[in-house]
């Protein structure tokens, strides 16, 4: 109803402000797709547009001078309390209108008086709008709320899913680490106290390597939820940066990259939820695909930023994955493709058994949208 009560405030402030006549009304209402007639005070139609007469099955010419009421199967006496005025409140009201096929439409009735100047009303417009179309825009509405709030538990359960994947790297990744230390420290301090420096300053040494080892951890983990250098450099470096660990790591898997796009052409908040999926495909190849090419690459094309990162491993069955039920899908899958619907772009994921499998995610950089937020993002 908001649309519809846009138009009807603009249309009031516009016929009281310059002089519109009825069938200049009529195209105005047909220029916003609505079904629209104007009735005098006796239910006579002194102007009907092409849509209105389109879904009764007549020409204009042919309903002009009708009494309205002569089309009218059930509603009329709410036409009549309207044309009478005794209460002078225009309420919308339900009609059933006849055709000229004998075909009966449903209507839901706005009513508009037109005000002439002397402030008196002497026509009306009515505003009609289908009630099957009205019924079948408002499960559009209902079911497309529906899907944004399943996008929005998916998130969240991807938000949840990382956060106890962080909480399990610092439990049982740093914490270890770092009980061990306080152990280590308590047992240097003891043996100094009873004059045993060179077990204690043994003791000591191996502490400081630990020290090293948890550091390592914490840049380590820092690095997977965002890279410094993805601020510092961009995203490209970034992504070659992953590529060289990457090949130290898995020195069995041949590594392909093809990043032929231009730092500037890349969104700046899309470049850690890009780098995220990279690394989760990416390590999803080394570790489930048992891969041994992967290839990575990132174009920009005809105002789409296209990424791929494809792999000659085993495979499995993409099916499953787009319409089984979340706790069938892999983690690292589902985290994918939150990232890329959330910023507005959409992600596809082509694979069989024994086809190896090719992740692709594509944003149109004209319409991509800030992850968390409410306003899309122009970039040219």
């Amino acid at each position: 109803m908001l649309k519809l009560q846009q138009v009807l405030g603009v249309m009031r402030k516009m016929r009281s402000e310059i002089e519109l006549s009825e069938p200049q009304f009529g195209e105005l209402t047909d220029l916003f797709g609505i079904s629209s007639l104007v009735v005098d005070n006796l239910g006579v139609i002194s102007s009907i547009n092409d849509s209105a007469a389109e879904m009764l099955g007549f020409k204009v010419a042919e309903l002009l001078g009708t009494m309205l009421m002569r089309l009218v199967v059930d509603g009329g006496s709410a036409l009549s309390n309207l044309l009478s005025q005794s209460s002078g409140v225009f309420e919308p009201f339900d009609l059933v209108l006849h055709g000229r096929s004998g075909r009966k439409s449903a209507v839901f009735v706005v009513p508009v008086p037109i005000d002439h100047g002397d402030g008196a009303t002497r026509s009306i417009l009515l505003v009609l709008t289908e009630k099957a179309k009205r019924q079948a825009s408002s499960h559009t509405l209902q079911h497309s709320e529906l899907e944004l709030q399943h996008f929005a538990n998916r998130l969240i359960v991807a938000h949840e899913v990382e956060l106890k994947r962080v909480s399990s790297e610092l439990h049982d990744g740093i914490g270890q680490v770092l009980a061990m230390i306080k152990f280590m420290v308590e047992d240097a301090s003891r043996r100094l106290k009873q004059g045993k420096v060179q077990e204690g300053g043994h003791i000591l040494d191996e502490t400081v390597q630990r020290l090293r080892d948890a550091m390592d951890d914490v840049r380590r983990l820092s690095s997977e939820l965002r890279p410094s250098t993805l601020d510092d450099l961009g995203l490209i470096p970034t992504i070659e940066g992953h590529c060289r660990k990457y090949e130290d790591a898995y020195d069995n898997i041949k590594l392909e990259r093809h990043l032929n796009v231009e730092e500037a052409e890349i969104p700046a908040h899309l470049k850690s939820e890009i780098f995220r999926i990279v690394q989760e495909a990416m390590n999803n190849a080394a570790k489930h695909a048992c891969a041994s090419t992967v290839a990575v690459s990132m174009l920009s094309d005809h105002g789409n930023l296209i990424l791929g990162i494809r792999d000659n491993g085993i495979g499995f069955d993409a099916k499953q994955f787009a319409g089984g039920p979340v706790n069938q899908q892999g983690i690292g899958l589902r985290s994918m493709r939150e990232r890329a619907e959330s910023t507005g772009g959409f992600f596809a994921i082509k694979s069989a058994p024994g086809s190896g499998t090719t992740v692709e995610v594509r944003w149109k950089l004209h319409s991509v949208v800030m992850r968390g937020g409410t306003n899309g993002m122009q970039s040219n």
